[in-house]
């Protein structure tokens, strides 16, 4: 195991152990006796299932290459990314959307416990992050802007700015022969947007100043469109039980992405490109590098 195989590891049963405790404390159990389950339960189906927990791992690499070495203050602010990543999991994988039944290995949320459930645990989930950067035990001892900063960034990142705006272009343009740089324009808000914010917001928490912020946030635009284009890729050549999601859904759907554009051997230049432009970006932050640059290419040559 790499260095940082060993670091994700590490900060990834962080992270779990935070939701599991933060979650416990909540009072989301409800059900009557007719109920199978409660919300909590569709909820944590999806956000409990093991992930890559890349969003809430870049924040903390980010924040810990300015200096930031209290990682134990940083973790509720990185989880609360990965509340945003798994109500946007939830949401794509329903029948109105790109209608999957498969993800991180297990059946999708809403066949499991329903569409209208499915739904209404994703809207919990995007609430719940802010409950998180909201709380006064969580928060106690960083200046309030910066507070106002990253919920900002996040709340901005996760809607028509950004995520659920990529989102729309993206269903609706199913079956439509979009050029690359319609495509790729889909790629940097559903994806690239909020790995962007996730470093953004570490160096936000860090006391970076406005210039290393937006490097930061280019750093990682540029990184999520290479992750989002190696995941077109896998979604095309990979292997369904190592990917833990269905394979050729983008097909299924007539979407079509970079690879149908440009063609397999373009992509992978491209990617190369996205790579050479998120370290180029990295480089103007001044941060201590080391942990970005390998985590970079770690996830750039992923095969699931």
């Amino acid at each position: 195991m790499t260095d940082i195989e060993k670091y994700i590891e590490e900060n990834k049963n962080l992270i779990n152990d935070f939701l599991k405790t933060h979650f416990s404390k909540k009072a989301y159990n409800k059900k009557f006796p007719h109920n199978k389950f409660s919300l909590n339960d569709a909820m944590l189906y999806t956000l409990a299932t093991p992930g890559k927990r890349i969003r809430p791992i870049i924040l903390l690499i980010a924040a810990e290459s300015l200096g930031f070495s209290d990682k134990k203050r940083l973790i509720p602010f990185a989880s609360s990314l990965e509340l945003i990543h798994s109500y946007s999991l939830i949401h794509d994988d329903l029948p109105s959307m790109d209608n999957d039944s498969l993800r991180r290995g297990k059946p999708a949320n809403h066949i499991v416990f329903g569409e209208a459930s499915a739904i209404l645990a994703g809207d919990a989930l995007l609430a719940e992050a802010f409950v998180i950067l909201s709380d006064n035990e969580y928060i106690e001892g960083f200046d309030p802007k910066k507070i106002i900063e990253i919920i900002r960034e996040l709340s901005y990142t996760s809607g028509a700015g950004g995520l659920a705006g990529g989102q729309f272009l993206d269903v609706n343009s199913f079956g439509a022969s979009l050029g690359f740089e319609n495509i790729e324009y889909i790629n940097k808000n559903k994806t690239a947007s909020l790995i962007g914010a996730a470093c953004a917001m570490g160096a936000i928490l860090a006391g970076g100043d406005n210039l290393i912020v937006d490097n930061f946030k280019k750093f990682g635009s540029c990184l999520g469109l290479a992750f989002q284009t190696i995941d077109d890729v896998l979604g095309i050549t990979g292997n369904k039980e190592i990917l833990g999601k269905t394979t050729g859904i983008d097909k299924t759907n007539k979407k079509f992405t970079v690879v149908e554009n440009i063609g397999l051997e373009k992509t992978y230049e491209l990617i190369n490109e996205y790579n050479e432009k998120a370290l180029f970006y990295l480089n103007k932050t001044g941060a201590k590098s080391d942990a970005l640059i390998e985590f970079t290419y770690h996830l750039t040559n992923r095969i699931n």
